[in-house]
């Protein structure tokens, strides 16, 4: 995959892997962290921007399918929105946000353990996980397809990793449609959230496909919110 620059004074260099992630990176993250307020975009966006994301985690949480007893893993956890959709399994969080990690120990409680680490390094073992799941992460890191790797490695070959992505084209004609539709004004407040400046790649399916190729299948796709205009892919990676 041929790399291009990331145009923007306050990004990192997009060339760097996940695996050295420097002082730089957290920083630029953290900074990320701050402006793009995760609560707010769950609690306060326009209705129809929190029915697709309900869909959204609806598909997460179907396609990972986790049985009682099972260990799962959110790599990218956040501050807990989709891991708290997970009841009566066990959960691990990671996160390399410090901030992010405090709002989840506050949602989720002290009963799930959480681990800061990069996510193209997880502190964990082979195949120590029956489920993986890493949702609107892999465009903001370095390197994606390492991630992947390292999610697969942490399922193990009978595992199951389940990764969501936006779909960046869709996304901006979207917002170009809603700057016509004067009644649909704050859809397009929401909207502007979603600009390039928290992401290191424009992911769409053929992104996803790139990332994933001599490490995972895509098993099922699911397309959010229509088949026909999906602004999200859901996908339920397995081993080759």
């Amino acid at each position: 995959m041929t790399e291009t620059p990331v145009i923007g004074p306050e990004r990192p260099e997009r060339r760097k892997s996940a695996s050295s992630v420097d002082r730089e990176f957290i920083a630029w993250n953290e900074r990320m962290v701050a402006r793009h307020d995760i609560d707010a975009y769950y609690a306060d966006s326009h209705p129809l921007v929190r029915w697709i994301e309900r869909r959204r985690l609806r598909a997460l949480v179907s396609l990972a399918s986790v049985g009682p007893g099972e260990h799962l893993l959110e790599v990218g956890c956040g501050a807990g929105h989709a891991l708290e959709r997970f009841t009566g399994v066990r959960r691990t969080g990671v996160d390399l946000s410090v901030h992010m990690l405090e709002r989840a120990r506050l949602r989720l409680g002290r009963d799930v353990p959480l681990v800061r680490a990069t996510a193209d390094i997880l502190p964990f073992p082979d195949a120590a996980f029956e489920a993986v799941v890493c949702t609107e992460l892999l465009e903001h890191v370095p390197d994606p397809a390492a991630v992947i790797r390292e999610l697969m490695r942490v399922a193990g070959p009978s595992g199951r990793v389940v990764v969501s992505v936006p779909n960046e084209g869709n996304i901006d004609r979207a917002k170009r449609a809603v700057s016509r539709t004067p009644g649909l004004r704050r859809v397009l407040t929401t909207l502007a959230e979603e600009d390039n400046e928290w992401h290191l790649h424009r992911m769409d399916r053929r992104m996803l496909e790139e990332i994933t190729e001599g490490t995972a299948r895509i098993a099922r796709l699911k397309r959010i919110p229509a088949l026909l205009l999906p602004l999200r892919y859901v996908a339920l990676l397995r081993a080759l």
